[in-house]
């Protein structure tokens, strides 16, 4: 019986985030192989009232829980667990989701006696590149002293990351572009696309839209880019279109916590939600997606499960980066306060377009980011 040990600093989940959303279809990706040991090194807090355990162990072989204070001894903790399997198990294939977890799945390599066959490293985005534009959002914050830390410490995330990939067979980005450039930079490693997908929903998108005036922002609060886009765009944005429209609301729903925007709360403008454990009525609700991100790397789920539920977006350049869209075919683009409050009204106004954006979304997702396209990369990857 071979067994795959698939590491990763997040709870695979179908929800509740991008990086707890593609580490689950990676993890049902595997099974179709191996029994899969999915370990969990909490390398941060937990986010109580959205993942549940129930949905990994029904997948996994087993999943084990790492604390912190135990990730020094987590080769003996391995190793413990599977002298406990049938002797017949072996370790075929290590797979670390995120640059975080490499080195603790480096660790592992020499339980199965010698480097397992298949070792694959799934970056899902360029840490270095997002770190370096999250330098002009500190600075826009007024947190100096974290953006001179940053500052500071990419030239060593970058050689300690050159370090890691050469003990992987295979290296993982959502982002084309960001595969392009890794291969430039290393050009003997072996780079693969393995781009964001989306799960079915469970019924067709709405027919159209509703007339409503509500826009929709999904992502993780704590996340800066997050944060900055919220931010900018209700100081910036909401007032150029409220002074037309001026019922324009925006729905915020995500996991985490940003005081930030906390201290926005009870503008009339703005509906803080937090976490929903089912998003599908959020998207149903909503006119379109706005997605007006300036910094961040790798690719945005949110924008294609908004294709998969029918929603129209608009997205800045940033936000829409890494995917093969088009403006005024699959989205609206738009970069300017000025830019974006345009493009909101005319989705609101004009349901030919609206229609249009929302056939040629879900089109394009069913096409290019399908759970069955994400399965067969896996598997190439592992048969190679």
């Amino acid at each position: 019986m071979k067994y795959c040990l698939f590491f990763t600093p997040f709870q695979p989940y179908p929800t509740g985030g991008g990086s707890a959303m593609r580490a689950s279809i990676t993890l049902e990706a595997l099974t179709a192989h191996y029994r899969v040991i999915v370990i969990h090194p909490e390398l941060w807090a937990v986010r109580a009232g959205i993942f549940h355990e129930e949905w990994v162990r029904a997948r996994a072989a087993a999943y084990l829980r790492i604390r912190p204070d135990r990730l020094a001894g987590i080769g003996s903790l391995v190793q413990d667990f599977l002298s406990g399997l049938q002797p017949a198990a072996e370790i075929d294939a290590i797979f670390a989701f995120r640059q975080s977890v490499a080195p603790i799945a480096i660790r592992c390599f020499a339980l199965a006696g010698a480097a397992p066959r298949v070792r694959i490293l799934d970056l899902d985005d360029d840490e270095c590149s997002r770190n370096s534009q999250f330098i002009p959002l500190h600075e826009a914050a007024g947190h100096p002293e974290r953006a001179e830390l940053l500052r500071a410490e990419l030239p060593q995330m970058g050689l300690f990351r050159s370090m890691l990939m050469p003990r992987f067979s295979q290296i993982c980005l959502a982002n084309p572009a960001d595969c392009s450039a890794l291969q430039r930079q290393h050009p003997g490693l072996a780079v693969v696309h393995l781009p964001n997908a989306v799960r079915d929903p469970g019924k067709p998108p709405a027919a159209s839209k509703p007339t409503g005036q509500r826009l929709l922002f999904v992502g993780s609060l704590d996340y800066l880019p997050n944060e900055d886009a919220i931010t900018s765009f209700v100081r910036e944005t909401l007032p150029l279109l409220r002074a037309v429209e001026p019922g324009i609301t925006l729905r915020v729903v995500g996991v985490g916590h940003s005081p930030a925007l906390e201290r926005m709360a009870g503008w009339p403008c703005l509906e803080l939600v937090g976490a929903v454990r089912d998003l599908g009525p959020e998207y149903a609700a909503a006119a379109a997606l706005v997605v007006p991100l300036r910094a961040g790397s790798g690719t945005r789920i949110k924008i294609l499960e908004a294709f998969r539920h029918g929603t129209p977006v608009i997205s800045s350049t940033k936000g829409a980066e890494g995917l093969a869209v088009a403006d005024g075919e699959h989205l609206l683009i738009a970069d300017s306060p000025t830019e974006f409050a345009a493009a909101c009204l005319s989705v609101l106004r004009n349901p030919e377009l609206n229609r249009r954006l929302a056939a040629n979304g879900l089109d394009f997702v069913l096409r290019n980011h399908s759970i069955e396209a994400v399965r067969r990369i896996v598997s190439a990857m592992i048969e190679k």
